[in-house]
């Protein structure tokens, strides 16, 4: 299988349904291409056609990209539910150190919306996992 690259910073990309970009992307997306999504917190680009010749910025999308806004506590880390970066970081400094904790100290419980909401399309469970990890320290 070919990798897709990033025409921007040239990193590999992860392929991404096209009801998610299209969910997400503030203008007309082209339906007959598929779709990578940047993983590299440090490039600009979000969503890249197969082919590299279209691509949308962070800033093309309706949400903020949680690995690419790291110090944003407003940024959802669970998108279907809005649990915000900066409402785990709280959680944590108050001894909740689990998901289920976390979400039952917040009142945010999973809706499933994963597809249309998260920029990836995916469950927000590792990334969940990861930004506790980040505060626990």
């Amino acid at each position: 299988m070919e990798e897709i690259l990033c025409p921007e910073c040239r990193t590999k990309g992860k392929k991404v349904n096209i009801v998610t970009v299209e969910s997400l992307v503030e203008e007309e997306v082209e339906e007959n291409d598929s779709y990578q999504i940047c993983l590299n917190s440090d490039c600009e680009v979000a969503y890249f056609n197969s082919s590299g010749t279209i691509y949308y910025s962070k800033e093309d999308l309706k949400v903020a990209v949680w690995y690419k806004d790291l110090e944003d506590d407003k940024v959802p880390i669970c998108y279907c539910s809005n649990l915000t970066r900066g409402e785990i970081k709280e959680a944590v400094a108050k001894g909740y150190k689990t998901t289920a904790e976390i979400r039952k100290y917040t009142g945010k419980s999973i809706t499933g919306n994963c597809l249309t909401e998260n920029p990836t399309g995916k469950c927000c469970h590792r990334a969940l996992a990861d930004e506790i990890a980040r505060y626990s320290n």
